[in-house]
């Protein structure tokens, strides 16, 4: 399996499809950085895609490993998001098999798989939804805007669920009876 210089996750496996069913190559990488289409940057990349031969053409399988920069979305500070990618993909030599509805593709008449789209694609999936530097941030004081991480502002919000208004109400009344 050979490597293009300009495009590193462009693959020639041209000499592997002529080779028996079953027959495996590995291909080890590491990369200090990779952009990706839509602004996404992976760095520290290290993995291994393997690449095996089957009688309609080549299943290619990769676990891949690396960090992207996101925005806390409690502190609005940045950080690095590991992230892991595996994906088994196959690339057929049939056409008219390829449809919408079988999950191949149709592999290249020149044997060049083009990986960056597949990486891109689950690379986001593994984006988390609710992106949180750490699991225990505070995020920002309501009232000031400073990062409660950092430092503690004094400004105390009481956290009360609106519906629940009218009981905290008949407490504050109950306690000034009391008085």
């Amino acid at each position: 399996m050979t490597i293009k210089k300009n495009d590193p996750l462009r693959l020639d496996v041209s000499y592997l499809v002529k080779e028996s069913p079953g027959t495996r190559k590995e291909f080890d990488f590491n990369f200090t950085q990779l952009s990706l289409p839509e602004d996404l940057l992976l760095v520290d990349v290290q993995g291994v895609i393997a690449v095996s031969v089957t009688e309609d053409g080549v299943i290619a399988d990769g676990k891949i490993k690396a960090f992207t920069e996101l925005s806390c979305s409690r502190c609005l500070e940045d950080y690095w998001q590991p992230i892991e990618i595996r994906f088994t993909e196959m690339f057929t030599k049939h056409p008219a098999e390829s449809s919408p509805e079988n999950l191949e593709q149709l592999l290249p008449a020149d044997g060049s798989l083009n990986l960056t789209p597949i990486i891109r694609d689950y690379a986001v999936l593994d984006i988390p939804i609710s992106q949180v530097c750490k699991p225990d941030c505070k995020g920002l004081c309501q009232v000031c805007g400073v990062n409660l991480n950092e430092k503690d502002c004094g400004h105390r919000q009481e956290s009360i669920d609106p519906r629940m208004a009218g009981l905290k109400a008949l407490l504050d009344e109950g306690e000034e009876e009391k008085t």
